[in-house]
């Protein structure tokens, strides 16, 4: 499988950066202040955890909502990685509205803790630590919970990589996970999901706000600006039209990982270019005697919409840890000019910008403009149905299927289900005999595949259904895959999170799809954003 359709897979690598990342510009909303709409906030001036260590390792880190932010259920429209989200202020979430009984909460129910999303939109990259010394006493299918000598205990959500085991003695600062999107087997958005629970006189031991507690600990981790900022360095080493890699450093946090925006078709800052933004956290090791630390490499595949076979200038932004002066990489620009070759099987027509829009497609990373000729003689299949259909059968068998044109396909893995931006949430409960009197059609590709030619059709490129007698197909027609679906992990600790569909972690610049695609808008990270369908929500 190439390193893109991997990235597709993952849908991860590439994230959003604020560009307002140093300490003087910090600032929040008060407690209590939530999103118009979302519930009625606890107005609390207390901290409740004094002296207590942020708990994601390195700064910028942005609190607030999950659900009403930008791309949430409720949010305004956009993405999970929308640069909104990853902007001051901060504001407030605990006790916006959800049905778990909260004492605390003016409505006696509520959200509670604080969503919290680290620098990037990167997952599996971000390290959440502990807040103070203490021991793990709980460690769950998403769930970590650290408790310390005084009784409080510090709830940590969605992360993966979890580096402690159960019982285990922690110490302020010490590794305990990365921020992930964890939760059984349906995704939620990339973020860290943090709670505090006390004993709270004459109500008992119940989760109490830790807005207030977080902002102060951010502001000891953030500190004032330092004295002498020196500028970051690195390099643009190579551009293929596989991979784009590099590496970079600021000598002024020289351990810690720094952002890196690519800048494609375009200089740095121009409003026309396709910004992709990078964490320089990958580990090279030829990088550990120069720069006395290994993980400050950079790469990404190149996105779809790039192999048309023009010639793309990429250059490579590294940025300030304080909010200083940035550098432009040197080594850029670099050229590259690719072809893709279209994969083999069928044309399936996206019928209109709705159907596109439905099915999350995204003009940078899943499609890209080809010649007439690439197309003609092609076969054609049936167009993409206005929606995608998710089943489960109701014997509790994990498998999880597309229905497509009145066939059965299978979903693979979640890996899958992410890349194509399936939202876990709506997977239906079917009756398992239902789903097996259904002809079997191919199994679903690992990622979307789209092609545009000159006019405004675009297709997806999918596997051609079997040929039906009398509008059966035996399962014979189409090889059976052994992977299938894990079981979902059992949700016995759930109190209170952010489960919800995980959009695509990548974002560029809006392409024409053609006349009739001229009104379909989607997200990307460049100056010229429109907003994406939402994502779906639930806490």
């Amino acid at each position: 499988m190439s390193r893109r359709v991997l990235f597709l897979a993952a849908l991860g690598l590439v994230a959003t950066v604020s560009p307002r990342a140093s300490a003087a510009d910090f600032t929040y909303r008060p407690p209590g202040e939530l999103v118009s709409g979302s519930g009625k906030g606890r107005v609390d001036t207390k901290v409740y955890a004094p002296g207590m260590r942020f708990p994601i390792e390195v700064a910028p880190a942005y609190a607030n909502s999950q659900v009403w932010g930008a791309g949430g259920m409720n949010g305004p429209g956009g993405t999970q990685c929308s640069t909104s989200n990853y902007s001051y202020p901060w504001r407030d979430n605990y006790c916006e509205t959800r049905s778990w009984d909260m004492p605390l909460c003016p409505a006696g129910t509520g959200h509670q803790g604080q969503d919290i999303r680290a620098s990037t939109c990167a997952k599996d990259v971000h390290w959440a630590v502990a807040t103070t010394d203490g021991t793990i006493t709980n460690i769950g299918s998403y769930s970590v919970y650290l408790t310390a000598a005084d009784g409080t205990r510090y709830d940590y959500l969605h992360m993966s990589n979890v580096a402690v085991s159960l019982g285990a003695k922690v110490k302020r600062g010490q590794r305990l996970g990365k921020v992930s999107n964890v939760f059984g087997s349906t995704p939620t958005t990339i973020h860290l999901h943090f709670n505090m629970r006390q004993n709270v006189t004459g109500v008992g031991s119940v989760y109490v706000p830790p807005y207030l507690s977080l902002v102060e600990s951010y502001k000891s981790l953030i500190g004032p600006p330092p004295d002498v900022n020196d500028p970051p360095k690195g390099q643009l080493d190579s551009a293929s039209c596989d991979v784009v890699r590099g590496w970079a450093q600021d000598p002024d946090v020289a351990d810690k990982p720094i952002p890196v925006r690519l800048y494609i078709d375009g200089k740095v800052g121009d409003a026309g270019a396709t910004v992709l933004n990078l964490t320089a956290s990958e580990k090279r090791d030829d990088l550990c005697g120069p720069l006395g630390s290994c993980e400050h490499a950079f790469s990404t595949p190149v996105p779809l919409s790039f192999l048309d076979g023009r010639a793309h200038e990429v250059r490579a932004l590294a940025m300030d840890s304080a909010g200083g002066a940035n550098t432009e990489l040197p080594g850029g620009p670099k050229t590259i000019t690719c072809v893709t070759v279209i994969p083999d099987g069928v044309l399936r027509h996206v019928p209109d910008p709705k159907t596109y829009a439905s099915w999350s497609f995204d003009p940078i990373w899943h499609q890209v403009a080809v010649d007439d000729a690439k197309l003609a003689g092609r076969e054609k299949g049936v167009d993409l149905p206005p929606v995608p259909r998710l089943v489960k059968g109701d014997d509790g068998a994990p498998e999880v299927w597309l229905i497509d044109g009145g066939l059965r396909r299978h979903v693979p893995n979640p890996d899958v289900l992410v890349a194509w931006s399936f939202d876990g949430t709506t997977i239906e409960t079917m009756a398992a005999a239902e789903i097996a009197a259904l002809p079997k059609g191919p199994v679903v590709r690992n990622a979307p595949f789209l092609v545009k030619g000159s006019g405004p059709e675009v297709w997806l490129v999918d596997d051609a259904f079997p040929k039906t007698t009398g509008g059966t197909a035996p399962d014979a027609a189409i090889g059976d895959d052994d992977a299938s679906v894990p079981a979902a992990d059992a949700v016995a600790d759930m109190e209170g999170s952010c489960a919800c569909r995980s959009a695509p972690a990548a974002e560029g610049a809006t392409r024409s799809l053609g006349a009739s695609f001229a009104a379909l808008a989607i997200v990307v990270v460049v100056t010229r954003r429109r907003s994406s369908r939402r994502e779906r929500q639930r806490a």
